[in-house]
């Protein structure tokens, strides 16, 4: 029980420092306004702690199936299998080129 939840919360850490990682270049040439965009909810091009929180908060209810207030390993791989398999366009088990330009295509097409 102990080590998983280690790796739980190394795995929790690593998130928090790419998403602080992700809004500090939001002023930047390589901005990544996929990302920002969706957490800035008043649209005045930051994201403030409360829009931040209240995103990390739609996530932790999406992983949390149960509604138990906790995330379990179980719930965790269910929510990963499920990006990896809506990144893999052409589901074949792995990410490549062609999943990318997939998506690119998708998004001039207006499918999401």
């Amino acid at each position: 029980m102990s080590f998983k939840f280690e790796i739980f919360t190394k795995r929790l850490i690593t998130l928090t420092v790419l998403v602080v990682m992700i809004l500090s270049f939001s002023n930047s040439a390589y901005a990544a306004p996929i990302r920002i965009k969706p957490m800035d909810t008043d649209k005045d091009g930051k994201v403030t702690q409360q829009e931040f929180t209240a995103k990390m908060g739609e996530q932790f209810a999406k992983m949390d199936k149960n509604n138990d207030g906790l995330i379990q390993q179980d719930e965790m791989k269910t929510f990963h299998a499920a990006i990896f398999e809506k990144m893999d366009r052409d589901n074949n088990g792995y990410l490549d080129k062609k999943d990318r330009r997939a998506k690119k295509m998708d998004k001039k097409e207006g499918r999401h």
